[in-house]
């Protein structure tokens, strides 16, 4: 934690020393006229040419000052020096550019040269682009919107910055960071959807996640060799499972593949051994003994990522692996700890989405598990969530969770994926932009201000709307301020108490007034109708569902129109993570055929669920329904059917009626119906 606290600091004093009131300044245009020309080498690398020509493009379109670039150093001329090729040592005193990291950049202004540079492949790219935002003001908010302040005259400060990133590795997974030039002006670094290799390239990690059955294929194995797959409840299975860990077949093939991959992907340094994204760990005699000597399914985990760790390094000493701490393998173990070549991937799966780790008593557990991973792990990243994803359009009051970043590099984490709203084709997911582009400064700089940097963004992308979104914005999250406020990442809009009827009629309210103020500038409509597309999709899915007082037999089909259009406008045809239940034109279908919705059931439950088997087993009520009959339910106590009914609505919210059913219970709904037809 002090060492990263120390870093914060260093960023701060950069800061003031960059922007403070300088008697010496230095004239880099003047009446959009410059002086000066950009000098890079003929032997810099496409990213540090590219570099200065986003240099140049940028000082003249906020100037109208032309810079010439140029490989040749003139020393009676004044220069800004783009890398470390090429530049004279008075500009380069004491610097060694071994020394930087890849995305570590250094600003200094010797006399009246400037030198940008960095280390390999992006430091120097990053140098610019800290340049053109802290000297020129300019902001990559969108793809379409672009800040640069005009002014015919630039003047610069005596400069001299070092700066690195907090974090190595910065993904945000929504749809519109993945666009190239946003992603590189916003300093992210994805691994999904990489910018090209001329542009800075991204994090390269081969494969992505959940590896295990492209470690040891099931196709190519199960027939002739099930034991290689795990036992769960005595039989083999290779299908939503995990691996037989401990079987030294298992970890020679899987090394074995590891050396495939690295032949195959020259490029890449970070291999990932991760389990797959399902339950079904093995329970065999040998992988039992370790989980339960540890503590946890993570002993299994370590052992067999640390295994195959120790034969690649020994051959490729410079090759990296990452492997989970998800779910089931979510506590450390006791004893075991991570290879030196081994990163672990902490994920924060399933708390509370309200406030942040250390405003809430449902964190503890996991601030605690960090805590634990911290002290055995040399390397720690993280894989966090931040949107709804049944529900990608919900108005999701979530802000206060991106100060978790800051949190994250207090405690020495190297990496971060912020898994949000990756709506297919264009994005368009709820404040996807806004999110995306707060967490790219937070990445990079996690001590600045959450909601100063919210602010920033809103005021400069909805312009004269700016105070009603805000409005918007301060209505939502006021309904989720109290300390017993939750909702998870998979709430349905049924069940959360902040979007009532009353609420969204506000919310309603404060939009149409916002689209009357933009409705002179078509472009700045066009962005506050899709802030305004999740208070429909929540008012038009809530009154789908039965919900009273959300629209009336007349808004309704009005709302409908503007939702239609506005997915249509914004190319958005998914609205939630699974293709099937977010397909946008059934729920277009579902809401306009209306209906009548049932709302008396009979209701019994919670039954135990161990290992997450679900509908796999047919419980009693499964097989022959009795509505006198008891049962034995969970945690032994006799559980009868119950009379259910709701008189406001179609829903029918079990997580109120049992508990919390995700890790060991089930529940049962049953209504007899006739119908006039045979069905």
């Amino acid at each position: 934690m002090f060492r990263k606290k120390i870093a914060g600091i260093g960023l701060l004093l950069a800061f003031l020393v960059l922007n403070c009131s300088c008697s010496k300044q230095i004239t880099l245009v003047a009446d959009g006229k410059s002086d000066y020309v950009i000098v890079v080498s003929a032997q810099a690398t496409d990213v540090e040419k590219y570099a200065a020509r986003e240099l140049k493009k940028y000082i003249r379109q906020a100037s109208g000052a032309e810079l010439q670039i140029t490989d040749t150093h003139d020393p009676h001329i004044k220069s800004i020096f783009v890398g470390f090729k090429g530049t004279p040592e008075a500009s380069s005193t004491n610097l060694n550019p071994a020394e930087f990291g890849s995305d570590e950049f250094i600003i200094r202004s010797s006399g009246e040269n400037i030198l940008i540079a960095g280390g390999q492949p992006r430091g120097t790219l990053y140098g610019v682009l800290e340049f053109l935002s802290t000297q020129l003001g300019c902001r990559w908010y969108t793809r379409e919107v672009i800040t640069v302040p005009a002014s015919e005259n630039i003047h610069l400060p005596v400069l001299d910055l070092r700066q690195k990133p907090a974090f190595e590795y910065r993904e945000t997974w929504y749809k519109e960071a993945y666009d190239a030039h946003w992603a590189v002006h916003n300093r992210l670094v994805p691994a999904i959807v990489q910018p090209p290799d001329s542009m800075g390239g991204g994090y390269k990690i081969y494969p992505f996640v959940h590896t295990y059955y492209q470690l040891v294929s099931p196709e190519k194995y199960f027939d002739r060799h099930p034991e290689y797959f795990s036992l769960v409840d005595g039989k083999r299975i290779a299908e939503k499972a995990q691996l037989c860990l401990t079987n030294p077949e298992v970890v020679r093939i899987a090394t074995q593949t590891v050396f495939q991959w690295i032949a195959s992907h020259p490029d890449v340094r970070l291999i990932s051994v991760d389990q797959n994204d399902y339950s079904g760990w093995c329970e065999c005699p040998d992988c039992a003994a370790i989980d339960e000597a540890e503590g946890s399914h993570s002993g299994t985990i370590l052992q067999f990522v640390n295994q195959i760790a120790d034969t690649v390094t020994r051959i490729y000493p410079e090759m990296k692996f990452q492997t989970l701490a998800y779910s089931y393998s979510e506590i450390p173990p006791k004893t075991i700890k991570p290879h030196p070549s081994v990163t672990i991937r902490l994920c924060h799966f399933v708390y509370c989405s309200a406030h942040d780790l250390q405003g809430c008593e449902r964190h503890r557990q996991f601030v605690e598990r960090l805590i634990a991973w911290e002290k055995i792990s040399e390397r720690l990243t993280i894989w966090d969530y931040f949107t709804d994803y049944n529900h990608y359009l919900l108005p999701f009051p979530n802000f206060e969770t991106l100060k978790n970043v800051r949190f994250y590099a207090e405690h020495n984490c190297v990496g971060l994926f912020a898994q949000g709203g990756n709506v297919p084709s264009n994005g368009g997911g709820e404040f996807s932009e806004l999110r995306a582009w707060v967490f790219a400064r937070l990445m990079w700089n996690p001590w600045l201000d959450v909601h100063e940097l919210i602010d920033e963004f809103i005021n400069n992308v909805y312009g004269p709307a700016a105070p009603l979104i805000q409005e918007y914005v301060t209505l939502l999250h006021a309904q989720v301020k109290s300390k017993d406020a939750y909702f998870s990442i998979y709430a349905d809009p049924a069940e959360i108490k902040y979007l009532s009827a009353d609420v969204l009629q506000k919310a309603e309210a404060i939009f149409i007034q916002a689209e009357q103020v933009s409705a002179n500038d078509p472009a700045l409509l066009k962005r506050v109708a899709l802030a305004h597309l999740p208070v429909l999709y929540a008012r038009l899915h809530l009154s789908s569902i039965g919900g009273s007082g959300y629209l009336t037999p007349e808004e309704k089909p009005v709302a409908l129109k503007k939702f239609e259009r506005i997915v249509t406008e914004h190319k958005i045809t998914q609205i939630a993570e699974q293709p099937e239940r977010g397909n946008v034109q059934k729920f277009i279908d579902r809401v306009r055929s209306g209906g009548t919705f049932i709302t008396d059931w009979w209701v019994i439950g919670p039954f135990e669920n161990p290992r997450d088997i679900g509908l796999k087993k047919a419980y009693p009520p499964e097989k022959n329904v009795d509505l006198e009959e008891q049962y034995p339910g969970r945690e032994g106590r006799i559980i009868r059917w119950q009379k259910f009914e709701n008189a406001h609505s179609g829903y029918m919210d079990f997580a109120n009626l049992f508990g919390d059913l995700s890790e060991s219970g089930i529940a049962y709904a049953y209504r007899e119906m006739d119908f006039a037809e045979e069905k």
